[in-house]
């Protein structure tokens, strides 16, 4: 992939054909600049990526151009997410989605993840735009006062609008940020691509301080796109600006063919494959046997040509008619392709043009941890207290990617031979940020799911941390809390360990007992949490946020007590 970003200001240039299909993309130049002013630091942020292969037909040409605001504490790195996280995770979205439905998804999560940061410690506030040209269109995008511009006909029009607004005479502020809320409203345009269209993404420091019609003279008298930007930062320090100053030009020389949006949707849906056997080929993949069979869908060991084996995850043909499904299919396996930890599952590269529709996955050598309990029944507590901190160690990865498993079950974690804990089967995540109704999420396994969830209530960190202690509760004494029956959770305290297995410690009943509160508020915060108390021993009950505001007025009113009490013995010795 080709990718430009403001630390490396070069020129990009981009122009290729396939002779044995349609053009697919336009034919791009590319160029940006960025100078950080009178400033000592440059708070703005800009990237550009002309990706290679079917993501340059599927996915388009990406600019993406920020500015941090000066106020928040942690500018420079909210405008860099934004950019190269809008980059690298709207091309991991799947190619059955839209421009705009990829965008959008992409926005809301790195959104959701700003305002965390923000609640967090320093503020990280920026504002964001956004263009991407696929095919014969441009798609605009917009957050805040940075500017996308078009020259078309020898005539510069800004096509989108700022989101800010005048405080008495000379004072101007911002009424959309990103990470300024946890509902995010964008502005969504798009348009026809003509050839001879030039594009420009500004920052205020340069259109603040230029004016129409001298950026327009300036592109005029310019021919290459990377002098056009450097060009337009240089007027306006020459003009005076006290800011920083970006900016992005992408000159468009060629258009694709009319058919090839057409051709894209063809593409794009793929049919399902039938059911495999050993022997048959898929798209250079030999299916080596079946490993996984549900209503939902199934598992091949695959080889490559090198007689490397992976494994396919196909849809059941089930699913056919229940485009939802599908939906959810395709969704698991662009989670996949977002995780990055080792004790989460692989998502592999895909081939560049995929027969039908499927995931391609590492193959782990192993079992199920249910398979590995079978086969272990008298390992050590200390042994499953390790497999149970490795596992939790996976969890507080997935939560730090805005990902919540919601079915979690020893069905659903593998451990290798090496020993390594791996979490598996992402068909029932809840990724914040995407716009999921809680209805359209399977439920996970009713044993080991958090008792809100069986009342309707949306996944949470604290959902996958209930089943997680279940799945503990299990592994230390080979039978569910409460037999499964959560609904006595709120009643009964959670009976003890050591009954079902002397060698428990018995601080280990407190934490599993905070783990399987009835109530989500009342369990851990988080993972590294529910880890840490696995440890070392903790106290039999955890103040929640409600006990610790109650513990507090009670020490209040104590305090208010004995100081009534010292003033009425001042009084009385007086």
């Amino acid at each position: 992939m080709e990718t430009s970003t403001a630390e490396l200001p070069a020129p990009s240039v981009f122009s290729a054909s396939a002779e044995h299909e349609p053009d697919l993309h336009p034919k791009v130049r590319i160029g940006q600049y960025s100078d950080a002013g009178p400033k000592l630091q440059n708070q703005d942020a800009l990237a550009m990526q002309i990706p290679e292969g079917p993501l340059l037909r599927t996915k388009g040409i990406v600019a993406a151009l920020a500015d941090g605001l000066s106020t928040a504490g942690a500018a420079r790195e909210a405008a860099e997410s934004c950019v190269l996280g809008f980059i690298s995770d709207y091309y991991a979205t799947p190619t059955l989605w839209s421009v705009p439905r990829s965008a959008q998804r992409v926005l809301e999560a790195l959104n959701r993840w700003l305002c965390r940061q923000t609640l967090a410690g320093e503020s990280h506030l920026c504002t964001l735009s956004l263009l991407i040209l696929r095919s014969r269109t441009a798609h605009l995008f917009q957050v805040g006062d940075s500017r996308i511009w078009r020259l078309r006909n020898d005539k510069l029009e800004c096509l989108t609008r700022d989101h800010s607004r005048m405080i008495g005479e000379n004072r101007q502020v911002l009424t959309r940020v990103m990470g300024g809320d946890t509902r995010l409203d964008v502005d969504y345009s798009s348009s026809d691509l003509q050839v001879g269209d030039i594009f420009l993404l500004t920052t205020d420091g340069i259109h603040g301080f230029l004016s129409r019609s001298r950026m327009q003279g300036i592109i005029r008298g310019c021919e290459s796109p990377d002098m056009i930007a450097q060009t337009l930062v240089e007027a306006a320090l020459a003009n005076g600006s006290d800011d920083n100053l970006s900016c992005q030009v992408l000159r468009v020389d060629g258009l694709p063919d009319a058919s090839a949006d057409e051709t894209l949707k063809q593409r794009g849906n793929l049919p399902l494959p039938p059911p495999l056997s050993p022997g048959m080929k898929v798209d250079g993949f030999t299916v080596k046997r079946e490993l996984y069979a549900s209503v939902r869908s199934h598992l091949y060991l695959v080889e490559n040509e090198e007689g490397k084996r992976s494994v396919l995850k196909t849809p059941s043909v089930n699913l056919e008619d229940d485009r939802d499904a599908l939906e959810r299919f395709v969704m698991e396996g662009w989670v996949g392709s977002r995780l990055r930890n080792p004790h989460l599952l692989h998502a592999l590269p895909m081939p560049e043009m995929p027969s039908c529709l499927y995931q391609h996955l590492e193959f782990i050598d192993g079992v199920t941890l249910k398979q590995w309990l079978r086969e272990h029944p008298d390992a050590a507590v200390e042994e499953k207290l390790y497999l149970a901190d490795q596992l939790l160690n996976g969890i507080r990865a997935l939560h730090r990617a805005d990902v919540i498993h919601s079915d979690l079950k020893p069905d659903n974690i593998m451990v290798d031979t090496s020993g390594l804990v791996r979490i598996v089967d992402f068909g029932s995540c809840h990724c914040r940020g995407m716009e999921q109704r809680a209805s359209d999420i399977p439920l996970g396994t009713r044993d080991y799911t958090a008792p809100e969830l069986i009342d309707g209530e949306a996944p949470s960190e604290q959902s996958d941390l209930f089943s997680v202690a279940a799945i503990i509760h299990e592994m230390l004494t080979g039978a569910l809390p409460w037999q499964g029956r959560y609904e006595k959770s709120n009643h009964r305290p959670l009976p003890a360990l050591q009954s079902l297995n002397a060698f428990v410690p018995l601080w280990i009943n407190n934490v599993l007992q905070i783990g399987l509160q009835r109530h989500r508020n009342q369990r851990f915060a988080d993972a590294a949490e529910f880890r840490d108390a696995l440890r070392r021993p903790v106290r039999a009950t955890k103040p929640g946020k409600d006990n610790s505001i109650n513990e507090l007025r009670l020490w209040k009113g104590a305090c208010l007590v004995l100081v009534m009490l010292l003033l009425i013995s001042v009084s009385l010795n007086q």
